[in-house]
């Protein structure tokens, strides 16, 4: 069995707080130094100690290889907050046996937007990539792990060999998400699956003290994956997962640091990048219609869309799309690009209850959904004024 170990790495540019009565005033809809903050905090719990135990397991064991995707966001705020997490990154791609996964580069939702802005993204992160640790993605990676049918296509015509996407059960019916697949539409694209149920015991339940299988060791989780059947299992999660989505005090990074030692025992298993993965031939083609995503219990597009809040500022945010392009001014396009980041769609999630809720409510600074609609159509609604008057047009009062 290969072990596919993925991490995503993504922080947002989070909003400033931008009133109605902002308007016009030349506000900024950053808050830099807030997002600089959060992010000098996250790299002192999560990104230095992780990718040190990661880079010590590389050194360590000669089978061990793990994949990466890597946002434009997060680099920017990096490149100002920590560089050392920077230099972190270029040792493990020197190694050669850390995959970069490419993906849009302000981890927005441009995959539903109308060409050429999903291409330009994902073009714009790839260059970004190369230049910054000198690797070449060849596997595609949306944002939130969406993928369909007409999105692998894209994938194909692109150049890309390979995508991720989630191992849910609607798409594969009685099949294993365990194996590599082929996409629909697109024969030549290799699709490799997130097992969710061991990706998510660790990404969700391990600091879970109600969960019947508290505490998991690396030795009993080692000895899961040894015992689960198939050629490729996708262990797919958050990089935050390791040290601020779980503190430091329920023995993630122990965890981290000792699974490599587990896994080395179990003759069954090996570590495999994204791109050896996909060397495996297809067990056939997988069919997937309408977006899947890895995203709350319904696995589609619904804690971005799915509610009039969300529906209505992505509209309103799609035409702005065709203003900030019209007006020419380069500075515009890369703000609305800021403001097209999905998160910023996923605080506007209204759910009654349960777990989807508590993440949406994990992840938000806003006190309400209805707080975050109002602060992001303020800013918007600024920044549309600006299109107007740079391509010369007088708003309307």
């Amino acid at each position: 069995m290969k072990l596919v170990l993925y991490l995503h790495m993504h922080q947002p540019w989070r909003l400033a707080r931008f009133r109605y009565v902002d308007l016009g005033t030349g506000r900024p809809y950053i808050d830099r130094e807030r997002n600089l903050a959060i992010f000098r905090r996250i790299s002192e719990r999560c990104y230095r100690p992780a990718l040190t135990r990661l880079l010590e397991a590389l050194e360590r064991f000669p089978e061990f290889r793990f994949s990466l995707s890597v946002t434009g966001t997060f680099i920017e705020q990096a490149r100002a907050a920590a560089p050392d997490v920077l230099e972190l990154l270029r040792r493990a791609a020197a190694t050669g046996r850390v995959s970069f996964l490419a993906e849009t580069y302000y981890h927005s939702l441009s995959f539903l937007l109308p060409p050429p802005e999903l291409s330009e993204e994902i073009d714009l992160h790839v260059s970004t990539l190369h230049d910054l640790f000198g690797v070449t993605p060849t596997m595609l990676r949306m944002t939130e792990l969406a993928y369909s049918d007409e999105l692998g296509y894209f994938a194909e015509r692109h150049g890309f060999k390979g995508m991720l996407a989630e191992g849910w059960e609607s798409a594969l019916g009685d099949r294993s998400p365990n194996q590599v697949y082929a996409g629909a539409r697109a024969p030549n694209l290799k699709l490799l699956l997130r097992n969710y149920r061991l990706s998510d015991d660790v990404g969700f339940r391990f600091s879970a003290r109600g969960w019947s299988e508290y505490p998991l060791t690396a030795e009993k989780y080692a000895g899961w994956l040894a015992a689960t059947p198939g050629r490729v299992l996708g262990l797919f999660m958050d990089f935050e997962t390791f040290g601020e989505h779980h503190d430091v005090s329920t023995g993630i990074l122990d965890f981290l640091q000792a699974l490599p030692r587990f896994v080395d025992r179990e003759r069954t298993l090996s570590w495999s990048t994204v791109e050896e993965a996909v060397a495996e031939p297809a067990q056939g083609p997988l069919g997937v219609p309408t977006t899947m995503t890895w995203a709350d219990q319904n696995r589609d597009l619904g804690a971005w869309l799915g509610n009039d809040l969300q529906r209505s500022a992505f509209e309103a945010a799609k035409k702005m799309g065709t203003l900030a392009r019209r007006s020419g001014d380069a500075e515009l396009l890369g703000i609305w690009r800021q403001l097209m980041t999905s998160d910023h769609f996923y605080y506007m999630y209204l759910g009654a209850h349960g777990a989807d809720m508590g993440v949406h409510q994990y992840f938000s600074s806003y006190g309400s959904p209805y707080d975050a609609y109002a602060n992001y159509m303020n800013a918007l609604t600024d920044l549309r004024r600006r299109a107007l008057e740079a391509s010369g047009v007088k708003p309307l009062a």
